[in-house]
């Protein structure tokens, strides 16, 4: 039997073949290729989110430092709020407290210094006042006001950087019988308008100047107080002088401050050895401007107030009821009553400012 012989493959089907093999490399390649792709694309996001992760936690870090910065200094704050909250108590007491020290003190003074004059007035006793009496001396009060009310301004420019003090006295017509005193006193005060407002009326209010033996105080309306007072002025032979006066003193508020008007009428009376006993009748008037004092033109109240006052004393007619009286002659009047009313003045001028200075040192120590 004759043996086949073996077909050799034609070329093409080899190249077929060999075209097929590479076709199977490439597509295992681009699957490789792939893979590696896909392998490779997590690995850099995850390296690219690490980045972003550590700077969101870097700032994170900081804002949480500045949120509990922020909550201590709140806690501090609070802490210290608290503290002050409790020392403005422990303050508003102490100051209570040394308010109504100084309203029984003063009360005490007036009350002490009228006791010490007792012994010196005791035969002379306080006189009182009608109600018509006060009337007429409340109509007298307004027609100053109305008669000063545009002056008001003018006073308060005329007061100079110095304390100034003028006291005149003269006679009406010649007549030494009728000596008249005018006071005139311009002073600056470390002190608030309103406070000085405020000392003077409870002065007021309490019943008058300590130096007054005896009072008794009406309030007829809430700016204004009738006073009916005895005094016993002393002199330096050992003698003294009994005054009785019937006041009236009203509060005024205008624009440059607080205005006080006085009107009054006493009567003085004295038993002397050499010239007996007599009698004299005054009337009285005074004026207190207070107002604000401003620094370099400023208008800022500040702690500075001008105190402007001024007093007047003239003769007046005969007094009622003085039949073991004699009238007081010119040589009396002039060595007696104008030398005591000077001395009232500064008495009362010195214990207005004390008062204020007690006022002052109490609240600096409370």
């Amino acid at each position: 039997m004759k043996a086949k012989k073996k077909r050799l493959s034609p070329s093409w089907l080899k190249r077929k073949r060999e075209l097929e093999a590479l076709r199977e490399e490439t597509e295992a390649l681009e699957a490789h290729v792939e893979f590696l792709r896909i392998k490779r694309v997590p690995a850099e996001a995850s390296s690219v989110n690490t980045f972003e992760t550590l700077e969101q936690k870097a700032a994170l870090d900081r804002e949480r430092q500045i949120c509990q910065a922020a909550l201590d200094e709140n806690r501090f704050l609070k802490s210290r709020l608290q503290v002050y909250v409790n020392l403005s108590g422990q303050l508003r007491t102490v100051l209570t407290a040394a308010e109504q020290q100084k309203t029984q003190l003063m009360i005490m003074s007036i009350t002490a210094a009228r006791t010490l004059r007792i012994e010196s007035g005791a035969g002379y006793q306080l006189r009182l006042a009608s109600p018509r009496v006060f009337d007429m001396l409340e109509k007298r009060v307004n027609a100053r006001f109305r008669e000063l009310e545009a002056s008001f301004s003018d006073i308060q420019q005329r007061v100079p950087s110095a304390d100034t003090e003028l006291i005149q006295i003269y006679s009406k017509n010649g007549d030494r019988d009728t000596g008249i005193v005018e006071s005139k006193r311009a002073q600056l005060l470390p002190f608030q308008e309103t406070a000085i407002s405020a000392i003077v009326w409870s002065i007021v209010e309490l019943g008058g100047f300590p130096d007054s033996q005896d009072s008794r105080v009406i309030r007829r309306s809430e700016d204004v107080y009738a006073v009916d007072s005895r005094l016993t002025v002393c002199l330096g032979n050992g003698e003294s002088v009994s005054l009785n006066t019937h006041s009236v003193m009203k509060r005024f508020v205008v624009s440059t401050g607080t205005v006080l008007l006085l009107e009054s009428n006493s009567n003085w009376a004295s038993d002397f050895e050499d010239s007996g006993s007599w009698v004299h009748t005054t009337d009285e008037g005074g004026c207190f401007v207070i107002s604000s004092y401003a620094l370099n033109g400023s208008r800022d109240p500040g702690d500075l107030s001008q105190l402007h006052s001024e007093l007047t004393l003239k003769p007046s007619g005969p007094p009622e009821n003085t039949s073991r009286y004699s009238k007081a002659g010119p040589r009396t009047v002039h060595d007696v009553v104008i030398p005591s009313f000077r001395e009232i003045i500064e008495s009362r001028h010195q214990f207005v400012e004390n008062a204020l200075f007690d006022c002052l040192r109490t609240t600096s120590v409370a």
